[in-house]
């Protein structure tokens, strides 16, 4: 093989490792959210759902009017009459609730019967191997899709005794949703929602009964 070749040859080899080695690398953070005047009014709810109290605090009570879904805080709060300060005071509170409030788990549950659920249709689907992205809503509603690729942002969950069936999830999701269950009854697959203490702080000193 000419000098040239073998050259370029060893350094896309090499640039085939050093990508390798650099996704070996990548660490899992938790997500941790950023409320700006940008953010939308029920992206901030579906985030903790005392942000409600808060936008109330302010005068913003209607949220369910057109602008807590299409607008921004701010048009939402300047259509309130709202001045910079109380605009800029608002995202303040809104983001010291967010930062204060106990990580939920970075785990979701499969059970058995929403494992052996999603095997059913993965053989209806020909796949031999069933792989579901969970996201949420800011409804605070659930899905599930088809997925194969996954990232550095996100982690996987599986059932023990249910082989080749997989849940993924990007941490951004786990902040709404971590701790929860994916179960199968009554004929459709269902959410339930771990409940969350009241302890402010990262630090949660509540301990189980």
């Amino acid at each position: 093989m000419p000098l040239g070749r073998q050259s370029k040859a060893e350094d896309k080899a090499k640039t085939v490792r050093a990508k390798k080695q650099k996704g070996k690398n990548k660490v899992w953070k938790p997500f941790q959210p950023t409320i700006d005047t940008t953010t939308n009014v029920m992206d901030a709810i579906a985030l903790h759902p005392k942000a409600a109290d808060i936008l109330a605090a302010y005068g913003l009570h209607c949220f369910h009017c057109a602008f807590a879904t299409t607008d921004s805080i701010e048009a939402g709060a300047r259509s309130h009459g709202l001045t910079d300060t109380d605009i800029e005071n608002l995202v303040t509170d809104l983001q010291e609730l967010i930062d204060t409030s106990p990580a939920r788990p970075a785990v979701l549950t499969l059970t058995k019967a929403a494992a052996q659920a999603l095997q059913k249709i993965g053989v209806a689907e020909e796949k031999k191997k069933v792989c579901l992205r969970v996201t949420t809503g800011t409804d605070g509603s659930f899905c599930m899709e088809f997925d194969d690729a996954t990232t550095a942002d996100d982690r996987i969950f599986t059932c023990e005794g249910v082989k080749n069936v997989s849940l993924v999830a990007s941490s951004e999701t786990l902040w709404r949703i971590g701790g929860s269950t994916i179960d199968f009854r009554e004929g459709r697959f269902k959410l339930d929602l771990a409940e969350t203490c009241e302890c402010a702080g990262k630090q949660c000193n509540c301990k189980e009964s």
